[in-house]
């Protein structure tokens, strides 16, 4: 049913599904490869922030016997972001065994999870550190616990951050900042506890200032911790109704669900609520339930506070009367399912009316596979391509620019059809961004970005112009300048193809797309293969000759030039049949070119014979390119190369036709000349490989290998 793409409600599965992520390669374009892995700390894929990483720098100061001092983030007063009032002299950086006698970087016991945010700290990343205490894995990702001030003491921590698709190990010294010898920003309860400190100064580093980070969003600060896929939602903005069926389709699946009350960015102090709820904190929803009581239905809401206490003490609180509505079962199973501390139950009209926001972490099954804590939890499929928009090549802009939308990176999603009656989908586009404020030279710009969803029936394999101008999205995001776009889908079997696009054309950026399903699906990136259907060998030279036009060619020159021929005496002959033959007079350059396409000898010269043959090919060539040169200029737009080698008889992967842009086009425009000399090392390309191929038995290069070297030579 075309357009059906509404969040509704789900019926978990008790069977759980452990397939790991799987990643589109970015050299084989047409298929899947395993698997990304979230990269873990210690993995040789990880990279380091600083110019030199944690291991060399720890080996450096003991080898010396000098405590790390980290010159990339000195303690400066500029960027600590401090209000106007607080004298600034006042402030002093101190290591940690000069604050405290006995310091450790993570305490044993209950305090351990315990952190404020100190008078002047960062909300955000505390709402988001406290959440991540429910995940222990996650936050030992983040945190490396194997770190001390004991034996290996070097005053250097190090701690891990994902920024676009890859985790950062972010280095920093222990001097924290403090004023009448206390910690100001973020600190544990426990005062001789220190990680959260240190993990704040290293986040404060990644984004270049303490000061960068007032300005901050829980949901980033999410994303920077886990690595997954981020949704935020204001619920006074949102439909009850709809908010409801989204939670309904999260809570089954390995989604983080974060709910928060923000009072506004003025007000970034932590206060505790006459209904026992505390605003700038996160609260984890758990799960959901439908009663019945005299007075009708009832949706409830479970929510657990990652500290165990401010709890909501409303309707349907743990001493509330409205218990007393219940039968004895109902309310021994609603009992039993609230098991932790800090965990409670309120009506779902309570929730959206005093919770402000909700934010939705997808994890990935790598994640879901490495955190405990989520194991009675369904995960998601998941599939990751790297990519980038390039003008010229594949930077078609939005469904509004008819003619080159559909030369955006396409992916196609197949849902089979049989087993399943629907499928979630979410779907993340991540633009490269960078978080240390840079000169604007340097600056890394942020495109509007989104993507458009297309049903298509199982016969098209790509989008073209054609089928855009016919047919509408079955839904297009809005538009944004964000470092990530996300939606949520419910979809019935079919086939979709999913188009990463940025609002404008010829925006030129790198870009994540994160595909996560519930069901069985099949993903790939629609790709053609390299074919030339029309050959060059003599069978086809005969055949060219039997035209009337190329006999009368042949007699006509056979007599005055000898049995072969140069570029020269070629561009001679063209002069005089040049409009039949190509779009504009012929230049030396060509003429070389089309030598190349008999010239099996290296000789410089091709036989009066094959004349006719290449008139030929250049005929058809011609024929195509005048199909997208509608002025008549000799010129079109390079976004037409894919379109006009297809009326000349070849297709191209996305990587040749990306490398023909690049070598042939200039300011996104390909001329006649280039044209044609850009199909004359197609044609080379494949007959090399032919060559190679039939005198080895094995090739160590691939066809699109032979065609890449051949543009460039």
């Amino acid at each position: 049913m075309k357009g059906n793409f509404n969040l509704d409600g789900y019926q978990p599965s008790s069977k759980l599904n452990n397939k790991k992520t799987k990643i589109i390669g970015e050299d084989s374009y047409s298929s899947i490869s395993r698997v990304y892995n979230g990269v873990r700390r210690g993995s040789s894929k990880s990279r380091s922030f600083n110019s030199t990483g944690y291991s060399q720098i720890k080996h450096h100061c003991r080898e010396r016997g000098i405590l790390f001092d980290d010159k990339t983030f000195q303690p400066e007063e500029k960027p600590l972001g401090l209000s106007k009032k607080v004298k600034l002299g006042r402030i002093e950086w101190r290591r940690p065994y000069e604050i405290t006698y006995k310091p450790k970087f993570i305490s044993d016991g209950s305090t351990r999870f315990d952190v404020e945010q100190g008078e002047f700290g960062d909300p955000w990343l505390l709402a988001a550190v406290s959440y991540l205490t429910l995940t222990p894995r996650f936050l030992d990702r983040v945190v490396p616990p194997d770190q001390n001030f004991d034996y290996d003491y070097c005053g250097a921590f190090r701690f891990f951050f994902w920024r676009f698709g890859e985790w950062i190990e972010v280095v920093v010294d222990d001097k924290l900042p403090t004023m009448n010898g206390k910690l100001i920003f973020l600190h544990s309860r426990d005062l001789g506890e220190f990680w959260a400190a240190l993990l704040e100064k290293a986040y404060a580093k990644l984004y270049g200032s303490y000061e960068a980070l007032q300005a901050g969003f829980t949901t980033k600060a999410l994303e920077d911790l886990t690595g997954g896929i981020v949704q935020s939602f204001s619920l006074a903005q949102q439909d009850i109704f709809l908010t409801h069926q989204v939670l309904n389709s999260a809570v089954p699946r390995s989604t983080l669900l974060v709910a928060s009350i923000q009072l506004g960015r003025k007000n970034k102090r932590k206060l505790k609520l006459q209904n026992g709820l505390i605003t700038q904190h996160t609260y984890s929803v758990t799960g959901l339930a439908r009663i019945q009581t005299k007075f009708g239905e009832t949706s409830l809401i479970r929510l657990k506070n990652p500290w165990g206490r401010g709890e909501w003490n409303g309707a349907w609180s743990e001493r509330s009367e409205e218990w007393n509505l219940l039968s004895s079962r109902d309310k021994e199973l609603l009992s039993i399912r609230v098991r932790n501390e800090g965990e409670f139950w309120m009506s779902f009209n309570d929730f959206t009316r005093h919770f402000t926001h909700l934010d939705l972490v997808h994890v990935g099954p790598d994640d879901w596979m490495n955190e405990p804590a989520l194991h009675t939890k369904r995960p998601w499929r998941a599939v990751l391509a790297r990519r980038r928009w390039r003008t010229g090549y594949n930077a078609g802009g939005g469904p509004q620019y008819k003619s080159t939308t559909a030369m955006n990176p396409q992916f196609h999603l197949h849902i089979p059809r049989g087993h399943v009656s629907k499928c979630h989908v979410v779907v993340s586009v991540m633009q490269e961004y960078s978080t240390v404020p840079t000169k604007k030279k340097n600056r890394t710009v942020l495109h509007p970005i989104g993507f458009a969803l297309y049903e298509i029936p199982p016969t098209i394999s790509r989008l073209t112009p054609v089928f855009i101008n016919e047919h509408k999205p079955l839904d297009v995001t809005n538009h944004c300048i964000a470092r990530e776009v996300v939606t949520f889908f419910t979809l019935p079997p079919g086939d979709y193809i999913i188009v990463p696009q940025t609002a404008h054309p010829n925006c030129d950026a790198k870009f994540l797309l994160r595909i996560f399903t519930d069901e069985q699906s099949i993903i790939w990136e629609v790709n053609d293969d390299n074919i030339v259907f029309w050959n060059t060998n003599e069978g086809y030279i005969e055949d060219a000759c039997r035209h009337s036009t190329c006999r009368q060619i042949v007699s006509k020159y056979q007599p005055r030039y000898p049995t072969d021929v140069d570029a020269l005496a070629l561009k001679k002959i063209l002069k005089g049949h040049w409009r039949d033959y190509l779009p504009g007079r012929p230049s030396f350059e060509i003429c070389k070119n089309l030598i190349m396409l008999r010239d099996y000898t290296i000789s410089g010269r091709l036989t009066i014979l094959d004349v006719p043959g290449v008139l030929h090919l250049l005929e058809l060539w011609k024929s195509a390119f005048l199909k997208f040169d509608r002025k008549r200029c000799g010129k079109t737009s390079s976004f037409n190369l894919r379109q006009i080698l297809w009326e000349s008889g070849a297709t191209v992967s996305n990587k040749v036709l990306e490398c023909l842009v690049l070598r042939f086009s200039k300011e996104a425009i390909i001329s006649a000349e280039t044209f044609i000399m850009a199909v004359v090392r197609l044609y080379l390309a494949h007959e090399r490989y032919m060559n190679i191929n039939g005198k080895t038995k094995g090739n160590i290069l691939s066809l699109e290998e032979m065609i890449l070297m051949t543009i460039y030579s």
